[in-house]
């Protein structure tokens, strides 16, 4: 091979390598966040570690607005919290403070929610 063949393979090689790079960042390319440890961090405490709920928070497991509720709208709680006159279940001091996870995480987070809690 001549010296402009090889150096034209080399090139579709690192070209190749750098598409994938790019692909495999790209946001939606990847696996989805996993959300277990998210939840394990921002939620369990309140939420209890399975969804079971605590005296601090509500179940979350076998709850009707996060089974048959609408994401948009689980998603948007666990963003904004439910705080004053918004707050969903008064026998439950605590207020749920919104601001504590990004987009990203609050949707990763509904998934859970709605997949691996519920089981």
């Amino acid at each position: 091979m001549s010296q402009k063949s090889d150096l034209h393979v080399h090139c579709k090689i690192v070209l190749s390598f750098l598409m994938i790079a790019a692909v495999s960042v790209l946001p939606g390319a990847s696996d989805a966040m996993d959300a277990a440890p998210l939840y394990g961090s921002k939620c369990a405490a309140c939420h209890g570690p399975k969804g079971e709920g605590s005296p601090v928070g509500p179940a979350l497991k076998g709850d009707p607005f996060v089974t048959q509720g609408a994401t948009a709208e689980i998603k948007k709680v666990i963003l904004m919290g439910r705080m004053e006159k918004d707050k969903k279940y008064p026998n439950f001091m605590t207020a749920m403070p919104g601001g504590l996870v990004s987009e990203a995480e609050a949707e990763a987070l509904v998934s859970y929610l709605i997949g691996d809690i519920q089981k």
